[in-house]
């Protein structure tokens, strides 16, 4: 997986790629939340896009993510899961709790709000 990071006004995009799976890839997203949340950054969209598979711990981490964002008063947004990864969130029930968009401009607008 690969993950690029990026600021759109106070909001710090981080662009996935690949499949969020248990391993490297989990650890390095877990390693980059924290370290965001902890030097304060609390509003994070997570770009899906180019995610083509998740699993378990690909979805657990999302979820510890949003967990540690929203206990320093932030907020874990994800942006254009695909219709596999959308099914996943779906069947767990977590497009209840995730705030989910397609546009990254809405995204970052829904921190205002």
């Amino acid at each position: 997986m690969k993950l690029k990071t990026r600021d759109s006004g106070d909001v710090r995009i981080l662009e996935l790629s690949g499949k969020l799976v248990l391993g490297e890839p989990v650890d390095t997203l877990g390693k980059t939340t924290k370290g965001l949340i902890d030097e304060g950054h609390n509003k994070i969209v997570v770009s899906l896009k180019g995610v083509e598979y998740v699993d378990s711990a690909g979805i657990g981490e999302l979820v510890a993510a949003k967990k540690r964002a929203v206990e320093k008063k932030g907020d874990v947004k994800l942006l254009m899961p695909n219709q596999t990864v959308y099914n996943v969130l779906s069947m767990l029930s977590l497009h209840l709790i995730f705030d989910i968009h397609q546009d990254e401009a809405k995204a970052v607008r829904a921190f205002a709000s």
